[in-house]
């Protein structure tokens, strides 16, 4: 009986092997949920190309990351310092741990930075919309501007030709008038012509009366000529 005791295994390395196993089984433990977290966040991230509380999510995520590291990291340093025959697994975990704290990391940044980016292009597309809104604003007020100079330019372009018309219109009356006149001098003067024509008429036969009493009286003084000088000769 006093070797059986002697041959067995004190009991302090057994406690202490497994609290061993118990603090690098919870390390895992809490490094898995951490690990769930930050891919539930990841996700969020994922889907939510606008967010209410951008500043918050990205607060929660860095803080998730943060202890995830730590718990990796603790869960290494924990591995390290026990020998046991689990070991080998343990490092295997750790260096699966090691490897999603790197590419969470990886997706982390990129995730913070596309939000960034999302965030950055938001802001340029209010102060783009901004800017168009005054430009467009200056352009409605340019654009009225111009309606009122073009309608004052044709209210006084319309003043201008009906005072044209007026001046024409007047002109017009003025015309008539003088072709009024006209007429009548024209319609006088055509009475006169017609007084002239028959004046004419009359000294046209009193010439040719004249002129053939002319050519009679010729016509008796060579017959009385001949007749004395026939009545002479003998």
């Amino acid at each position: 009986s006093s070797k059986a005791i002697f041959d067995s295994p004190p009991a302090a390395p057994r406690v202490c092997m497994a609290a061993a196993r118990s603090d690098v089984g919870a390390l895992f433990s809490k490094a898995e949920q951490q690990k769930r977290e930050l891919d539930s966040a990841l996700g969020f991230f994922a889907e939510q190309r606008v967010m209410q509380s951008e500043v918050a999510a990205q607060q929660r995520l860095a803080a998730l990351l943060s202890q995830f590291s730590s718990t990796v990291d603790l869960y290494k340093q924990e591995v390290a310092r026990h020998a046991d025959k689990n070991r080998v697994l343990w490092e295997k975990r750790a260096a699966n741990l090691s490897d999603d704290l790197a590419s969470i990391q990886r997706d982390v940044e990129k995730k913070i930075g596309h939000f960034y980016k999302l965030q950055k292009e938001e802001d340029d597309r209010s102060k783009l919309f901004d800017g168009r809104k005054s430009k467009s604003v200056d352009d409605d007020a340019q654009s009225l501007a111009k309606e009122h100079s073009a309608l004052r330019d044709s209210s006084s372009a319309l003043d201008d030709v009906i005072g044209q018309g007026q001046r024409i219109l007047g002109s017009l009356v003025g015309q008539n008038k003088v072709l009024k006149n006209a007429r009548r001098k024209l319609l006088d003067a055509a009475n006169v012509m017609g007084v002239s024509a028959s004046l004419v008429s009359v000294i046209d036969r009193r010439q040719t009366a004249d002129k053939w009493l002319v050519y009679g009286g010729m016509v008796f003084t060579l017959f009385i000529l001949f007749s004395l000088w026939y009545l002479l000769r003998w």
